[in-house]
């Protein structure tokens, strides 16, 4: 394991997780992870079974590896965006956030699709609903009231990604996230008058 840890820095392994993250997501636009196996990911990948194996236990821990890495990525735009919730103005997090949906749109649709992990939203839904009931826990506990507004807003803004990119994202990224920001602020409005 401890030459697995040397290996983070060094491009070549980079590159090689990269094509395995990327052949995956292939992968699961077609089918569920359930039924991929090891070589088609490999064949698709061009590296050896060997080379994976290397890397990762099973497909199930790449899997968890992907997934963590948006997850990742979604905690460190709540870090700008919610500390924002009081501006009129749409966070440039939230436009990095569509700016990403819109040039990763195979890796969204695969890890929030028919063929992703339920569970992975529902880590999703559970780090941003956290995140935004601790902006109101700063100053009190959460009422029952925001805990509902808090889960309508998450609700609401998965549907809107969800239909923007299954309608193939017709709007512009900034007017999508003009518009979600929009239903952030209103929510977040009735949220705090309800306290």
């Amino acid at each position: 394991m401890e030459m697995n840890n040397k290996g983070e820095a060094n491009r070549s392994v980079r590159l090689t997780r990269r094509r395995l993250s990327d052949a995956l997501v292939t992968l699961l636009l077609q089918k569920p992870v359930r039924e991929i196996t090891v070589r088609e990911l490999t064949n698709l990948a061009k590296v050896s079974r060997g080379t994976f194996y290397f890397h990762y236990s099973d497909i199930y821990e790449l899997m968890e590896k992907v997934e963590q890495d948006q997850i990742d990525g979604i905690e460190r735009l709540m870090d700008d965006i919610l500390p924002r919730l009081e501006n009129d103005s749409t966070p440039e997090s939230l436009r990095t956030l569509y700016r990403y949906l819109d040039e990763n749109d195979g890796i969204c649709s695969a890890l929030l699709g028919p063929n992703g992990d339920p569970a992975f939203r529902g880590r999703l839904e559970t780090l941003i609903g956290e995140r935004c009931l601790d902006c109101f826990s700063s100053v009190n506990t959460a009422t029952p009231v925001q805990r509902y507004m808090v889960a309508f807003a998450i609700q609401g803004c998965f549907g809107n990604i969800e239909t923007w990119l299954e309608r193939g994202k017709p709007e512009p990224v900034n007017e999508m996230a003009d518009i979600t920001w929009m239903a952030i602020r209103a929510v977040t409005q009735a949220a705090v008058a309800a306290k």
